[in-house]
């Protein structure tokens, strides 16, 4: 595991490498900046119990590549 200084630093090369820009705002969001959410308590709950399920092997899970795809159109509709 990386210490906190060597993890400062690898996120920061992660940013400024980065040209997504929705990515961008998803990590200023995390991090508190203009606009950043809350989750209500029934969305916790239920992130509680996808994570449960997850940690129980439940389920099918998905690579970010997958994910993508599948938003994009790619997985699922014949493309």
């Amino acid at each position: 595991m990386k210490n906190l200084t060597e993890l400062k630093l690898t996120l920061a090369k992660r940013i400024l490498d980065c040209d997504d820009e929705d990515q961008l705002r998803t990590v200023d969001q995390l991090m508190g900046g203009e606009g950043s959410f809350t989750l209500t308590p029934a969305q916790r709950s239920e992130l509680d119990a996808d994570l449960a399920d997850f940690v129980k092997g439940k389920g099918k899970n998905y690579t970010w590549a997958e994910v993508k795809a599948h938003a994009r159109g790619g997985i699922g509709n014949g493309a």
